[in-house]
């Protein structure tokens, strides 16, 4: 019997250490393109880089302030250490040769380019430097052109939470 005890909670951690948190409940898998593989738990895994992203955006216009905060308190499959991703992050996931079919958010143009498993609202998504607070936003239908300052509000930037799998 304690042979058994002790088999099942090895496997028990086992598990834990393979999906990165034994806290974090398991999500199956609902659609993959290419290297992005879609969970039930609004997650999308980037195979290449090994970035968690959120399915989609916070869905309205938010000031860069209050989207690192959004990010920070991003709650998607059982992990809480989300947050704003970086330029770099971001222009990997542009890709060219995509177009999403989802409409814009009034106001928005629609046409980014990345994968049809993270759902834009509109283009523009706020990043942080990595180092210190410069803010900026990449956006998805014109792709990685330069730095884009944060007092340029008017193209409504949205955020989007990104995590790093363990």
């Amino acid at each position: 019997m304690k042979k058994r005890i002790m088999l099942v909670i090895c496997a028990m951690l086992w598990a834990g250490c393979v999906t990165g948190s034994a806290n974090a409940p398991q999500a199956d898998i609902v659609s993959k393109d290419g290297r992005f593989v879609a969970y039930d738990n609004g997650t999308v895994l980037d195979k290449e880089t090994g970035l968690v992203w959120a399915a989609r955006d916070n869905g309205g216009p938010i000031s860069w302030e209050d989207a690192k905060t959004y990010c920070q308190n991003f709650k998607a499959g059982g992990h809480t250490d989300w947050r704003m991703p970086t330029q770099e992050e971001l222009a990997a996931l542009y890709d060219p040769n995509i177009t999403t079919p989802t409409p814009p958010a009034k106001g928005c143009k629609g046409g980014c380019h990345l994968t049809n498993l993270i759902h834009l609202t509109c283009c523009p998504i706020w990043y942080w430097n990595g180092i210190d607070e410069v803010p900026g936003f990449f956006n998805f239908r014109t792709g990685p052109k330069g730095w884009k300052d944060q007092s340029l509000k008017t193209h409504s930037p949205r955020a989007l939470p990104v995590r790093k799998t363990h």
